[in-house]
């Protein structure tokens, strides 16, 4: 018996059952997960995706996977981006007298802080001789991500590597032979007669 025939009508469990198809794409597998039984799943899927309904529905489930796939690589690829043509000079302030300093970490942008790995903050003090703290300063030094390997997987990205190696012109041509062993005649003499055989030598 056909399942749930209404063509107006889109159950729970219909939506079930895509939600579950888009995962593999295994009718089969997505009507047992979504509830129908497993002795009539493959016919209950059949029945299903013929559905103009069900098929339609699957199509817009299809597009946003699509699009949150092709946000998530544009997104990934941005990233890439700020890391592999990061400077370390945008981090850096040259003061009076060509003393180098670390910008504030708050003057940074989002997109600098980005392409930060790690933050490690030492704090040095000095101290009377009665153990007051006289001064202290806090040095912060920072660790970018590694800029060669966001570049890398920014050129396999855009196919700019390729590790197959290709061979070539011309090469020798081997040519194997397989070496039979001799073949004698034997003539064996029995109580019946002759019996001639075949004897490798």
């Amino acid at each position: 018996m056909d399942i749930e025939q209404s063509e107006f009508q889109i159950t729970d469990r219909m939506k079930k059952f895509i939600d579950e198809y888009l995962i593999d794409f295994n009718g089969t597998h997505a009507a047992i997960r979504a509830g129908y039984s497993p002795d009539t799943a493959n016919e209950q899927a059949s029945q299903l995706l013929a559905r103009p309904d069900i098929r339609e529905l699957v199509a817009e489930g299809q597009k946003a996977i699509a699009e949150r796939t092709q946000t998530f690589q544009d997104n990934a690829v941005e990233e890439l981006k700020l890391v592999g043509f990061s400077d370390l000079a945008d981090f850096l302030t040259v003061k009076e007298g060509g003393i180098v300093e670390q910008k504030p970490f708050d003057e940074l942008t989002k997109e600098q802080t980005k392409c930060i790995k790690k933050i490690k903050q030492t704090v040095r003090s000095s101290h009377s001789a009665d153990g007051t703290i006289l001064h202290q300063t806090a040095v912060i030094e920072i660790e970018l991500h590694d800029k060669l390997k966001a570049l890398e997987l920014l050129g396999r990205h855009l196919g700019m590597f390729n590790d197959t190696l290709r061979l070539e012109g011309a090469l020798p041509l081997q040519i194997f032979f397989d070496v039979l062993p001799q073949v004698a005649d034997v003539i064996v003499t029995t109580g019946q007669g002759r019996e001639q055989k075949k004897l490798q030598v």
